[in-house]
């Protein structure tokens, strides 16, 4: 388990104004996740320790709010950011998604390699918060489009015989 952070977003307070900024209201809120208002009110309510959210109502807050606060709070306090990845691209066809393995790989070269050649071209000079978060965005890409790749050549493996010796 790595090491809290000294200093971070407290949950328990994300998960109130997630829930108290909803823009359509509480009330509305509570409908679509379909538990009462007043559990809602009770789970989000930062004094209270008896009543707290299931991870999938969790799930279902941020669903329906928009909001993924919680979620970047929870992996705040693990030590982790959480960084939203393109969506699928390559509808399952495992030649496109290898391609795009590629082409997402090259971003990455390309958004580690501008800035280090910009660095030894000239040693008075760092690395920037922009090209950082840059190359951070790639690598959280190549590292989708391989799951993607993963998943496209899963559904193209032959299935496995049966296990009783089917007639």
């Amino acid at each position: 388990m790595p090491d809290r952070p000294p200093a971070g977003q407290d949950i328990v307070d994300v998960i109130y104004h997630t829930v108290h900024g909803y823009t359509e209201g509480t009330a509305v809120l509570a409908v679509h996740m379909g538990i009462p208002l007043e559990t809602l009110r009770q789970k989000a309510n930062k004094n209270n320790t008896q009543h707290v959210f299931h991870p999938r109502q969790l799930l279902d807050l941020m669903y329906f709010t928009g909001n993924v606060a919680v979620l970047h709070a929870m992996a705040e306090h693990l030590g982790y950011v959480v960084n939203r990845a393109t969506p699928d691209q390559s509808d399952g066809d495992v030649i496109e998604a290898f391609m795009r393995v590629q082409t997402d790989f090259a971003g990455l070269v390309r958004a580690v390699g501008e800035p280090l050649a910009r660095v030894q071209a000239e040693p008075t000079r760092q690395v920037t918060a922009n090209e950082m978060r840059r190359a951070e965005y790639q690598a959280q890409e190549v590292h989708a489009s391989v799951g993607f790749l993963l998943a496209s050549l899963r559904g193209a493996m032959r299935q496995a015989p049966d296990e009783g010796g089917a007639p």
